[in-house]
């Protein structure tokens, strides 16, 4: 089953206006996601998928592909489908939504996402990574995701979940904590990218802002892969300078290959 990845990249942000075009150690974010996401040995194509001739204009001097979608889609997922709808994708069995603004995704994690739809074990899979930090527990800048014992989401929410009723989290962190931070990037079979992207916005989704609720509302499982703990993407101001350090403390080996 061959697998394509679309970064949806949309120019106009709220928080960061720009985003994809972001300068970060020098580089423009849009690049550093799109290079993180062809490394990964689960893709057989990487494509970004933009409202802005600007970002696909950098993407395709990287040597990469850019397609041109509608201005006016509500959230990354529509404009993912509306790429994977195309000619050229339809011969691909599996899509994968990377968000643009998350360059430090674990690539094992991703595999094992889109093992999970190869399989048949889901017809949507996503990520989450342990919480080690409380002030990220309780940030509504973090999107936390609470699992039943296979793996399958139960809720996503900007509130601390799960909440102890009697003080601060325990166990952060910990082997099995129940403590996940939602991260942004989803496996779909083709078939499951459809019907989600074909349902009306959903009452939960309106009130927390998060479209992954539309899908549990309506009876659409998500698979929840947990990979190894990490900071987040670039969402809101503050995440620019961690982002930054975080690259300029890269090893040599990946800046050679970054560079390249």
């Amino acid at each position: 089953m061959t697998v394509l990845c679309v970064l949806p990249a949309r120019l106009a942000s709220r928080r960061l206006p720009r985003k994809p075009l972001l300068p970060l150690a020098g580089r423009p974010l849009i690049e550093w996601s799109w290079r993180a996401a062809c490394r990964v040995e689960a893709f057989d194509e990487v494509w970004v998928a933009t409202d802005a001739p600007e970002v696909a204009s950098v993407v395709r001097e990287l040597g990469g592909t850019a397609v041109l979608t509608d201005a006016e889609h509500a959230s990354g997922t529509d404009r993912v489908a509306e790429a994977a709808r195309r000619p050229e994708a339809r011969g691909f069995d599996i899509v994968v939504n990377y968000q643009a603004d998350e360059p430090f995704l674990d690539a094992g994690a991703i595999g094992r996402a889109v093992e999970a739809v190869r399989s048949g074990r889901a017809g949507v899979a996503t990520l989450a990574a342990p919480i080690v930090d409380p002030e990220d527990w309780a940030s509504p800048s973090v999107v936390k995701v609470v699992t039943a014992r296979d793996g399958g989401a139960l809720y996503f929410s900007r509130a601390p979940i799960p909440h102890p009723r009697d003080g601060s989290p325990e166990l952060l962190a910990e082997a099995g904590s129940p403590y996940l931070r939602h991260l942004g990037l989803y496996a779909f079979g083709r078939e499951a990218l459809e019907r989600w992207t074909a349902l009306e916005p959903s009452r939960l989704e309106r009130i927390e802002r998060l479209e992954q609720l539309r899908a549990l509302e309506a009876g659409l499982p998500i698979h929840v892969v947990v990979g190894p703990a990490t900071g987040p993407g670039v969402d809101v101001p503050e995440d620019v300078e961690r982002a930054e350090r975080r690259l300029a403390d890269e090893s040599p080996t990946r800046r050679i290959r970054i560079d390249d």
